[in-house]
């Protein structure tokens, strides 16, 4: 389906999901849009390109320098988009991280803020504003993601899982709130990501059984593709 006419936005978009998901979108047509505290390392990851499709790819991703966990620049951010743009179709949610083990008795209050500023507020600002400019033409996609520990109980990761909480939360009271409009709200839930790092980290894990980025990405566009709203506050396990 052609989407040259469609504008998302990719949080975490230089990770190394978020990168997937940022090419995958732009090799559909569409303008993509990346928040980045360094436009340096933006180009590092995305000025890669050899032949025109590349190239072309690369005229369709856009970096705009924004601190995702600062609320007046993700509204500016958006604001930008807008200014340029005139529309945000699309808001793809991947920013995060998780933290090392740690009993209920050892979590401090300081750990726990930093979890839900990194985990939660993050999609909390981008999708508030962005939400605001989309309410505009009444149409909007949403993705963003949980954690496998949000859903099932997990020893030593209550901040992270309590963030995390609070993303398929908020995805759902949307997807309620607006069920009558032309919105969706979906929350992706990954086990272990096939990604450089993950592999470098836990040397002996069974690869075979991780998922890919790749099927990440297009599990997102089917949920923006959907015309039908028949994906619509839900939680997709992708274990």
């Amino acid at each position: 389906m052609n989407q040259d006419n469609k504008i998302a936005i990719v949080t975490g978009g230089t990770g190394a999901l978020g990168r997937v998901i940022v090419n995958h979108f732009a090799s559909k047509g569409m303008k993509v849009y990346v928040p980045v505290r360094s436009m340096k390392h933006f180009m590092n990851i995305f000025d890669e390109s050899q032949s025109e499709t590349e190239f072309n790819m690369l005229l369709k991703r856009y970096a705009i320098e924004c601190d995702a966990t600062d609320e007046d620049q993700v509204r500016e951010f958006c604001e930008n988009v807008m200014k340029q743009e005139k529309r945000i179709d699309y808001l793809i949610n991947t920013i995060g991280g998780y933290h090392p083990k740690t009993q209920i008795q050892d979590t401090s209050t300081a750990l726990i803020t930093s979890q839900l500023q990194l985990n939660f507020y993050t999609t909390f600002y981008f999708t508030k504003y962005a939400l605001t400019y989309m309410k505009q033409r009444n149409f909007g996609r949403i993705v963003s993601f949980g954690a496998k520990p949000s859903v099932e109980l997990t020893a030593g990761k209550f901040a992270y899982a309590f963030s995390k909480l609070g993303v398929i939360n908020l995805m759902q009271t949307l997807a309620m709130e607006l069920k009558d409009e032309d919105f969706t709200f979906n929350t992706i839930i990954p086990n272990i990501i096939d990604t450089p790092a993950n592999r470098e980290s836990m040397p002996k894990g069974d690869f075979s059984k991780w998922i890919k980025p790749e099927v990440i990405a297009e599990k997102c566009l089917e949920c923006c593709l959907d015309e039908k709203k028949a994906i619509n506050g839900e939680i997709i396990k992708m274990y």
